[in-house]
């Protein structure tokens, strides 16, 4: 009889433990990293506003201070996606090839938003030969800068890069240790508050190519495709919010990049195309907009020997969401 009882009493307690397990592994909140960035403020607008919740949704939006801050937290298992660019993704692709990154749904398509800022000196790209540019190492911004050197007839080797926070990067330009930054909103906006700079380049010169996403783990979407889609719903609540009470909207999020509601409108509507739900699957489509930009990303992080490793195009994009 007492062997019987103890038997049934450690079944009862695999048995909780079971449960228990399963409990906290369905609880677990989706992580997704953001840095401060215009088109990935909906993301936070929803969260203010409840629209994840609505959705029954338990999601941790992270802030970091830069792409690349973002994209080494996921390297390190810290979060499960993130707000960030094309660029980006292959980065994270060749820095952690235990980990598979994939494209699951576009944000923005910059047009404009991206530039290089030079001090009043210099008045035009011709003239960067041997200039100090700060920009963001092994981010968007090398990309930037190597396609706005090309339109000057120069390379990277022509140029002096100095690796800085987008933060830095405002005030060392205006303190003129540096001639010039690759930069975007909204430190491209506090900048040219404090100083008269040169817009030497901006992404309105490469239509299509500077794209903002957001990319999952491959394990997470396999595993948890509902949460993803639900996280996309407020996302997209969070923009149908803010077309209809954009005087709220704006104000709100203006506040968290800190710059005024007339400015973020403009970005928004003026150097940023928002790329709606309606339209994800021209992009996602064979040989679509997206695919175009993967291998010509591909190739000039190539040439510029930014990444060297394995070929991630065949599978760096997911239509799942898309469709």
């Amino acid at each position: 009889m007492k062997k019987w009882t103890t038997k049934i009493y450690w079944q009862v307690i695999l048995l909780t433990l079971s449960l228990s397990g399963c409990a906290v592994e369905q609880s677990e909140s989706l992580r997704i990293g953001v840095n401060t960035w215009a088109g990935f403020e909906f993301l936070f607008l929803a969260e203010q506003k409840g629209f994840f919740k609505e959705e029954n949704l338990d999601v941790k939006l992270i802030e970091f201070s830069s792409l690349s801050d973002t994209r080494r937290a996921y390297e390190h298992g810290q979060i499960d996606g993130l707000g960030t660019t094309v660029v980006e993704v292959f980065y994270a692709r060749e820095q952690s090839p235990d980990r598979a990154l994939q494209i699951v749904q576009i944000v923005d398509a910059s047009n404009g938003a991206d530039v290089i800022l030079s001090t009043a000196k210099i008045k035009d790209g011709k003239t960067l030969r041997g200039a100090k540019i700060g920009l963001e190492l092994a981010s968007l911004s090398v990309y930037v800068l190597a396609r706005g050197l090309e339109s000057f007839g120069l390379t990277l080797a022509d140029v002096n890069t100095v690796t800085m926070d987008q933060i830095s990067l405002g005030e060392a330009l205006n303190n003129k240790t540096l001639d010039a930054i690759v930069t975007y909103p909204p430190i491209s906006v506090q900048v040219q508050h404090d100083a008269k700079l040169n817009t030497l380049f901006s992404s309105a010169q490469i239509p299509n190519e500077v794209i903002d996403v957001l990319a999952i783990d491959q394990t997470t979407i396999k595993k948890r495709p509902n949460e993803i889609q639900k996280l996309l719903n407020g996302y997209y609540k969070a923009i149908r919010y803010t077309q209809e009470n954009p005087q709220e909207a704006y104000r709100i999020m203006a506040e968290r990049e800190k710059i005024t509601p007339q400015e973020l409108e403009h970005i928004l509507t003026n150097e940023l195309h928002l790329v709606m739900q309606n339209e994800q699957f021209e992009f996602f489509k064979q040989n679509g907009t997206l695919s175009t930009v993967v291998d010509l990303t591909d190739k000039i992080l190539r040439q510029t020997a930014q990444i060297k490793g394995s070929d991630h195009r065949a599978d760096i994009i997911n239509d799942m969401f898309a469709k």
